[in-house]
């Protein structure tokens, strides 16, 4: 992103607006490779996202959570962080998370949820509704959003990543106020934070040594907190907190239905290392949502949920809620 001139945010206003109702593939792809350009990311991924969440026929929830990553991490693990969100959303943090199905194989947050029998079908009212009596709803990002769909075609002819590709975690429309975003990389941990900045939210952007875009059970992930306008980071080894390393092999599968399968034994508690990888991810969502004093009781009240019962119960309940709401 190297341009002389950077855009101006109220020009990118105005382009995008234009582009989205009235332009070509082609236009499209233009607009696309000239962000790419620019010398202000930041700014520019903020300004998107703002319009994109505008254009959403879902808007805000007070007092959310999200816990999303990126995707694109190649390590087949177990869908982690809806899992995460069931545990977290039984111990009292309100969830509104955005995901999608797979989009290079149908082992997506979605497609996870869909093989449990999750409707996704709301309006406003039944989405606070299911927030209400279950503090618990997924909003799927392209049923409530065109943004996405309208550049699918431009973006097929750029052969490198744009902008595009890290708006998905940031273009909730719920606008949760606290976040954990899972990325692959310290640029796009840089690109994430600096947006929570501007745009006031506070939580933590995480990326593993591994390549994984959640807290890994098995190397060093390096978390970026932003609190209160401030910068703040560590770095999370498991084995201080799990008193082991996970195997990878432990925690992934290619097959979507065998990741399926072990997702849910995680969530039940009958497979342990799939437990401690979800109660891991769940003590830091935890923690930046105040419900605990550090990531080892985070780690350990999470684990404790899953093992009695409580969020296998609350599983039952999130699905039922959401068959009438």
């Amino acid at each position: 992103m190297q341009s002389e001139t950077p855009i101006n945010a109220a020009d990118l206003r105005s382009a995008i607006t234009s582009i989205l109702e009235n332009s070509t593939d082609e236009q499209k792809a233009d607009f696309l490779r000239q962000i790419n350009e620019s010398r202000n990311p930041s700014e520019i991924v903020t300004e998107l996202a703002r319009i994109i969440k505008g254009r959403a026929t879902l808007s805000r929830i007070s007092e959310v959570s999200d816990i999303v990553g990126t995707g694109g991490d190649s390590k087949n693990t177990i869908n982690v962080s809806t899992a995460a969100a069931l545990v977290v959303s039984s111990m009292g943090v309100k969830i509104a998370k955005h995901g999608n199905f797979g989009a290079t194989s149908n082992k997506g947050s979605a497609d996870f949820l869909k093989s449990l029998g999750y409707k996704f079908e709301m309006d406003q009212q039944s989405m606070m509704k299911r927030v209400r009596e279950s503090s618990f709803t997924f909003i799927l990002a392209p049923r409530y959003n065109d943004s996405f769909a309208k550049f699918a075609a431009a973006r097929k002819m750029i052969p490198y990543k744009t902008a595009f590709n890290y708006l998905g975690p940031l273009t909730n429309p719920a606008d949760p106020d606290v976040l954990m975003l899972g990325v692959t990389n310290e640029e796009i941990s840089n690109l994430y934070s600096t947006y929570m900045l501007l745009n006031g939210k506070s939580g933590c952007v995480l990326y593993s040594e591994d390549g994984m875009d959640e807290v890994s059970p098995y190397s060093t992930t390096n978390v970026t907190f932003v609190v209160d306008g401030e910068i703040s980071r560590m770095a999370i080894r498991p084995e201080q907190i799990l008193g082991e390393k996970i195997a990878i092999g432990d925690i992934s599968r290619t097959d979507p239905e065998k990741s399926f399968e072990l997702t849910r034994k995680g969530i039940a508690g009958s497979d342990r290392s799939a437990a401690k990888f979800i109660a891991l991810n769940a003590g830091l969502s935890l923690y930046i949502n105040h419900k605990t004093g550090d990531l080892r009781e985070g780690f350990r009240n999470a684990l404790e949920c899953i093992d009695s019962g409580v969020v296998q119960e609350h599983l039952q309940k999130v699905l039922e809620v959401a068959s009438f709401a």
